[in-house]
């Protein structure tokens, strides 16, 4: 007996030590009986509630029971399996705990019947809220708090079933990137580019409440009469993707897609800044919905680089001939590495005339490619994709390098006839390379050019639209190396690129030189660059000259230099040297 009360003695520590309460429940009764620990799990003074079967029932959540009571039958048919289930229970506070109930059968009557049984319960709500936490992290985005790509790409496969269960139903998939977030974590730091993903995921939330302007076309669900259900989600990086519910048309989306891109354009303010950063959203609507979610993010991300590729800052609708795009500029990619590798891009020379005296005053070096199947591809085909892929440092350094090159060996071999400067477009990406100038710096040191011999060219919008690339510039025009604008006058931007930069020279764009001679429009935007450059001493070309008049009346308005067909085509080197040995023997 001793050693039987040594035991039961121990069983009551450990399971007074494990929190654990006990009990057991006469079926003849009805009754429960259950030890201190019961009560306490439940908030309640001991031997304060009459316990019956019919009392606990009482007390657990209404969406547990059928559970209960399933393991609770399983049991009563066959002891061998004993009852787990986890259900919420009221405490006396008047909130739901989550507990565990184990227990089995532990006597029946002579007929079989269960007439017993016993178990104990424990208090798991620390652990389902940590499970549920677990669960959160799994489906939500930690910086932002909203959905991540696993809950976005879950919720636009729940869509997709909609869409095979019920006619009439659509939804939209709208694709999002930021087109300034990198500079904003390049000059401001990463804590104000996790501050700006923040403000927008408060914005985009904002926009897509039920019932707000935003929204209005799809706000209700016309088939159930509820709101729809709008998502916006972040899937990495600048990358949102907004779920648009119940969109009947193309147009839905697309109007709600405009009135996002005016709201995410509204500068931001960051740690004392006003940050500007632009979205651009590919679309993908009921009209070209692909069969699974992978698919239609998929298609989407193809329509928001179709988007970045028109200009940025816009959107597109996603059509099937986008993915051939997709595909094309993907073995285009493949074929210009290997096509760098090989040393196939050519570098070719277009020469700059002095209008005041007909000799030649520089060149531009332009890349060419010559496809070994396609042909000669345009820099407008394999510029992007060279800056998409990052292909664009190597490719801009070999012609900065031939063009640099090739300067040096035209005035050993022409003296005073070759040309006195090479000018060299220059991309975004190649400026937003970290070690763009020490490279430049470089290559002027190893050619041996002087900096006054080499000019770089960016286009207006570039210039004006990127203060990075503005203190890029400001640190090339410290090495003694030009600046030209070229594009100037096509944008809105042209007085602040002035203002902001030291540029050495203004092109005027070929569209205003060729409608010159007809239009006084174009005349009088030339006449006012040529005198805000000659106020500000700076040189100006003029491009696309085609014909004598339009020569004529560049030089009679006082544009310093022209280019275009009228003097020459893009020249390879040997060309070159040729054509300004002729030039120089005509000018004599």
């Amino acid at each position: 007996m001793t050693e039987q009360r040594d035991q039961q003695q121990l069983l009551s520590i450990a399971v007074e030590s494990a929190a654990l309460g006990v009990w057991q429940w006469n079926f003849a009764s009805g009754r429960l009986e259950v030890n201190e620990r019961f009560y306490a799990l439940l908030g309640y003074a001991s031997g304060s509630l009459d316990l019956t079967a019919q009392t606990l029932v009482a007390l657990i959540h209404p969406e547990d029971l059928d559970a209960m009571s399933r393991a609770l039958r399983a049991n009563l048919r066959d002891s061998r399996r004993p009852m787990h289930v986890q259900m919420r229970v009221r405490h006396s506070d008047g909130r739901w705990r989550w507990m565990l109930f184990s227990g089995t059968v532990v006597s029946r009557d002579g007929r079989g019947r269960a007439a017993r049984m016993a178990g104990v319960c424990y208090d798991v709500s620390a652990q389902k809220e940590l499970e549920e936490q677990l669960r959160q992290s799994a489906r939500i985005d930690s910086l932002t708090h909203l959905p991540n790509r696993a809950e976005l790409l879950r919720r636009i496969r729940a869509a997709l079933e909609r869409t095979r269960r019920e006619t009439g139903y659509g939804f939209a998939v709208l694709f999002m990137d930021f087109d300034r977030f990198k500079q904003v974590n390049d000059t401001l730091g990463h804590s104000a580019g996790d501050e700006l993903l923040r403000q927008i995921a408060g914005r985009l939330q904002e926009s897509l409440r039920a019932g707000d302007a935003f929204v209005q076309a799809s706000d209700i669900d016309v088939l159930t009469g509820q709101p729809a259900q709008q998502l916006a989600a972040r899937i990495g990086g600048d990358e949102f993707v907004v779920l648009l519910d119940n969109i009947r048309s193309d147009q839905d989306a697309q109007v709600v897609a405009s009135r996002l891109l005016i709201t995410l354009a509204e500068p931001y303010e960051i740690g004392g800044h006003r940050v500007s950063s632009t979205a651009s959203i590919g679309i993908v609507t009921p009209s070209h919905m692909a069969d699974d979610p992978d698919s239609v993010l998929r298609d989407a991300d193809i329509a928001m680089y179709e988007a970045k590729r028109q200009g940025r800052g816009r959107y597109e609708l996603f059509e099937p001939s986008l993915r051939k795009r997709v595909h094309d500029d993907a073995e285009l990619e493949n074929d210009l590495r290997q096509a760098l590798a090989r040393d196939e891009i050519r570098v070719v020379y277009q020469p700059l005339i002095d209008l005041a005296t007909g000799r030649l005053a520089s060149v531009e070096a332009l890349a060419r490619w010559h496809h070994p199947k396609r042909g000669l591809i345009s820099p407008l085909a394999f510029i992007p994709v060279a800056e998409g892929s990052g292909l664009i440092g190597p490719l801009g350094e070999r012609v900065l390098r031939t063009a640099c090159h090739e300067l040096v060996r035209l005035r050993q071999m022409l003296g005073e006839r070759a040309p006195q400067m090479v000018s060299v477009n220059v991309s975004r990406a190649q400026l937003r390379q970290t070690d763009f100038v020490a490279r430049l710096s470089e290559l002027l040191r190893s050619t041996g050019i002087g900096p006054e011999a080499l000019m770089l060219e960016v286009t207006e919008s570039l210039a004006a639209q990127d203060e990075g690339v503005q203190s890029v510039l400001r640190e090339v025009s410290a090495l003694g190396v030009a600046l030209s604008l070229d594009d100037f006058g096509t944008g809105y931007s042209s007085l602040s690129c002035l203002h902001a930069l030291p540029v050495n020279q203004v092109k005027v764009d070929r569209s205003f030189v060729g409608e010159a001679l007809d239009s006084n429009y174009h005349r009088v935007m030339i006449e006012a660059t040529i005198r805000m450059a000659k106020a500000l001493h700076l040189q100006t070309v003029a491009e696309g000259i085609e014909t004598l008049e339009q020569a004529a009346l560049m030089q009679y308005l006082g544009i310093n230099k022209g280019q275009g067909y009228l003097y020459s085509h893009p020249l390879n080197a040997g060309e070159l040297e040729a054509w300004a040995v002729d030039l120089a023997a005509r000018a004599r």
